[in-house]
């Protein structure tokens, strides 16, 4: 029986973290399972020539449909995309890996905040922290900083106006690769000792504040790119009624913005302790995706 592969179920494996969680899982000893919220949803990564990987759909909301894609597995990475319902979301997952004796789970979570009423979000996952260490499953949550990959979020008015708006002042905030919270939840999820924490806490080799970034992004691009600092209300209004976001989610940006401002962020690494090699980088990130943020030109007739 120690012989057999490990099979793990992957939830939001097309996500920014999860689908190199995934994307690292295929190359290791063991049986990958994503899961699609939309049967529909093209794979993130081809089943062809890939005889360890699999997918399901499975709609969050519906206990049958989770329990089904939890079913035979030893290991579970939860993601859920970020939503109010959430909660219920992943409280489903961890419902069906108790009823089907998963051994572990890694939740992806959000940064330790304290007080945690200052980012309605992380409240959310404070609450799904709470349901897991009550499942008598093992687990291991993960709270990284931001993701470098976040920054993909501005390309529109970086691309169209070579601008970057935000309500966060000088303040820095700390950045980490995606990649690097991925191999770290597959070193976990893979690892066959008993797990040591409950908690880790995951930042990035620096703290950039936005000023700072446009001047890296000017120089990765070769245009002109600047950061306009403007009230949280003006960012809140623009996101709501410009980008057209739900409330929610406005409301979220514009609390991490005060957030950084009010509770400053690490300003050292703390991959490489886990991983034992060097943490990505945020230049180097911008440097492999620099095309993302090029300026693009308004033709005007």
């Amino acid at each position: 029986m120690e012989n057999l592969k490990k099979t793990i179920v992957v939830f939001g494996c097309t996500g920014t973290a999860g689908l190199p969680v995934l994307q690292f899982l295929i190359k290791e000893n063991c049986i990958v399972r994503g899961v699609l919220r939309n049967p529909q949803r093209a794979h993130p990564i081809s089943l062809e020539n890939k005889t360890n990987l699999s997918y399901v759909s499975a709609d969050l909301a519906i206990i049958k449909e989770v329990e089904d894609a939890c079913k035979f597995a030893d290991t579970i990475f939860l993601l859920t995309a970020t939503h109010p319902k959430q909660e219920e979301y992943e409280t489903n997952v961890i419902n069906a890996a108790k009823k089907y004796g998963v051994k572990r789970i890694v939740k992806l979570s959000a940064p330790d905040i304290e007080p945690v009423s200052l980012v309605e979000v992380s409240n959310w996952h404070r609450k799904i922290e709470g349901k897991l260490e009550n499942s008598g499953v093992e687990f291991c949550c993960l709270r990284p900083q931001a993701f470098m990959q976040n920054w993909e979020r501005n390309t529109f008015t970086i691309r169209r106006f070579g601008k970057i708006y935000g309500a966060i002042e000088n303040a820095p905030r700390n950045y980490v690769d995606a990649r690097d919270v991925a191999e770290i939840a597959v070193k976990l999820l893979l690892q066959n000792t008993p797990l040591e924490l409950n908690y880790i806490s995951i930042s990035g080799p620096e703290a950039i504040t936005n000023y700072d970034m446009a001047e890296r992004l000017t120089r990765v691009t070769n245009t002109d790119i600047e950061y306009i600092n403007i009230s949280s209300a003006e960012l809140f209004k623009t996101l709501k009624n410009r980008a057209k976001l739900p409330e929610w989610l406005a409301n979220h940006i514009v609390e991490l913005d005060e957030l950084a401002i009010k509770i400053p962020e690490p300003t050292e690494d703390s991959t490489e302790k886990i991983l034992n090699k060097k943490p990505r980088l945020m230049n180097a990130y911008l440097q492999e995706s620099q095309e993302l943020f090029k300026r693009k030109p308004i033709w005007t007739f």
